[in-house]
């Protein structure tokens, strides 16, 4: 345990859609208490609004934390404890597009085009430099530092860390909410629970606030218990967090039994054929299924497989951007960002992850990204996978789960192994093992496409792109 509260950089700071809720969730807890916050992002102008925000919400809240910002990471990292890192490469609405028109030019109708199929790969490449080039500097400026990695792929650019730096990661992600809405969706009349008519949990700045109400009453009446891989992992039990009452009986026979047949109906299927719930939702499990994109069946209209809204995440951001300049020119109320939810924001549990770490404070967690040992036995030793865990002040470990049903064992393995052979192709910019490892994706089905593809994604992000250089 330390005495001297921590240093947390957090490099994507000016993020619209991670920076107000982290630096709202970090001042507002009484762990953080005399922390160093340093604010890093390479866009000047959204930094500086940032850091206005952030002395505002200090004072407001008698926070009495130190802030500094930069847009120059290496003038932060020096003896930090933390390294939150949330950015991205191009512009996320507009390279998230390009990722799913690209392929589609040359007959592959991706249903997401974030983590799984071949507009991933160019997601991966692109941010893989930058993610390295800051555990590098960490290397030699805060070596024993946790890096906090909330960049998608996660998987793939933990495993990147993991693998080809010495630093200790970690990936944190909330996906695990989803499972907690749709489990609340089926059970709603238990605790009467109040789920709009139609609801489904698509993640879509549309879909946000309607999806949040009905997750905060799911984590007041359910414990989950779920591991797998990020956005992709399986529930192993859920109960009633007042009575430890077993719902998974009742979970199974009213979902695929007795509702309604709109509902997630691609979760519903992969639940009835394999024997677990999937958490994630149909719109981020499916980019890991093979079954998706077929342009003759067209999955995509028969489980109502929806894109993601990028227009209306444009609207999201400068929602949110603007709130940022109004609470600094005193036209909104710093108060309006303690909580979260009704700006659609989700809490991370970033403060409670580092109080438990820096002085030693047993807290557990319900998704880390970690490397397997031991943790789910039937998937591959050092690979990224996703369970529960216990965080204190030796750090992050995953808790020891069961072996995953063979078949959800082996869907697991089959990304695993190719995310595997995405990271090594974008780390040394390899054109030949990219394209071997594309011509493995199962929404690939033609060589002459797949390189097609692959000629077109490097040619469009080239600038992005150095490796490949």
């Amino acid at each position: 345990m330390r005495e001297k509260p921590p240093k947390i950089v957090v490099i994507g700071a000016g993020s619209a859609i991670f920076g107000l809720g982290a630096l709202s969730t970090i001042l507002q807890h009484p762990a953080m208490r005399g922390a160093q916050l340093a604010l890093c992002d390479i866009n000047a102008d959204g930094l500086r609004v940032i850091h206005q925000l952030a002395e505002k919400m200090n004072q407001a809240w008698d926070a009495d934390v130190g802030i500094s910002s930069s847009t120059e990471r290496r003038d932060l990292l020096p003896d930090a404890d933390f390294v939150l890192v949330s950015i991205q490469v191009g512009q996320r609405e507009d390279v998230w597009e390009l990722d799913w028109r690209i392929p589609l030019r040359h007959g592959v109708r991706q249903p997401y085009a974030e983590n799984g199929g071949p507009g991933s790969f160019a997601h991966t490449a692109r941010n893989l430099p930058l993610i390295m080039a800051i555990a590098r500097d960490m290397e030699e400026l805060c070596p024993e530092a946790w890096y906090l990695n909330l960049v998608n792929p996660l998987i793939r650019l933990t495993t990147a860390v993991h693998r080809y730096s010495k630093i200790k990661v970690v990936g944190l992600c909330h996906q695990l909410l989803w499972g907690y809405a749709m489990a609340a969706t089926v059970l709603a009349d238990r605790w009467d629970i109040q789920v709009p008519e139609g609801f489904h949990v698509h993640t879509d700045a549309s879909n946000i606030q309607a999806f949040l109400a009905v997750a905060r009453q799911a984590l007041r009446h359910l414990e989950i218990k779920a591991a797998g891989i990020n956005h992709f992992s399986w529930v192993y039990e859920i109960r009633d967090k007042h009575t430890g009452e077993d719902l998974y009986p009742e979970l199974r026979q009213r979902w695929l039994k007795d509702f309604r047949a709109d509902f997630e109906p691609l979760s519903r299927e992969i639940f009835a054929i394999y024997g677990l719930m999937p958490t994630a939702g149909d719109s981020h499990m499916c980019e890991y299924l093979p079954w998706v994109s077929d342009l003759l069946h067209k999955p995509w209209e028969k489980y109502h497989l929806k894109l993601q809204n990028w227009d209306g995440n444009r609207a999201r951001r400068a929602h949110r951007r603007k709130l940022a300049r109004d609470i600094v020119a005193g036209r909104a109320d710093v108060d309006d960002l303690r909580e979260l939810g009704r700006h659609g924001m989700l809490d991370e549990g970033i403060p409670e992850m580092i109080e438990a770490v820096h002085y030693d404070r047993s807290h557990r967690h319900q998704q880390l990204n970690l490397p397997n040992r031991g943790t789910i036995p039937n998937l591959p030793e050092g690979a990224i996978v996703e369970a529960p865990g216990l965080i204190d002040g030796g750090g992050f470990r995953c808790e020891r789960m069961p072996p995953l049903p063979n078949g959800i064992a082996e869907l697991c393995r089959r990304e695993l192994a190719l995310s595997e052979l995405y990271v090594e192709a974008a780390f040394r910019g390899d054109r030949d093992l990219a394209l071997g490892a594309l011509l493995l994706d199962p929404m690939v089905t033609d060589i002459d496409s797949g390189r097609a593809i692959l000629d077109d994604l490097l040619e469009e992000f080239a600038e992005y792109l150095p490796q490949f250089g």
